[in-house]
């Protein structure tokens, strides 16, 4: 949305109405910049979803479609920081 104010409106206007109009119209066109800005995220957004592969186990496809041999892939644990088990020096007593 443009909105077209000339100088002459605004000069016509009392100082304190021309420092709000002013000061809106620098607003709107933040605003504007910022939603073209959104506008260019959610595009590429949107073109990265659709490139992602989908699966029976991540959509509703039937798991019919994938190949039986396809093994699914598995994420790696993290290693833990600490070592397992109980704390150094006590004994379980049973």
């Amino acid at each position: 949305m443009s909105l077209q104010i000339s100088e002459e409106l605004i000069a016509r206007q009392t100082p304190e109405a021309q420092a709000i109009i002013r000061l809106l119209l620098a607003r709107i066109a933040e605003q504007d910049q910022r939603i073209a800005e959104q506008d260019q995220r959610i595009a590429k957004l949107e073109a990265e979803l659709k490139s992602l592969r989908k699966t029976p186990q991540n959509s509703s496809l039937p798991p019919s479609t994938q190949h039986p041999h396809a093994k699914p892939v598995r994420q790696k644990r993290k290693k833990a920081k600490r070592k397992r088990g109980g704390q150094p020096g006590v004994l379980c007593k049973k």
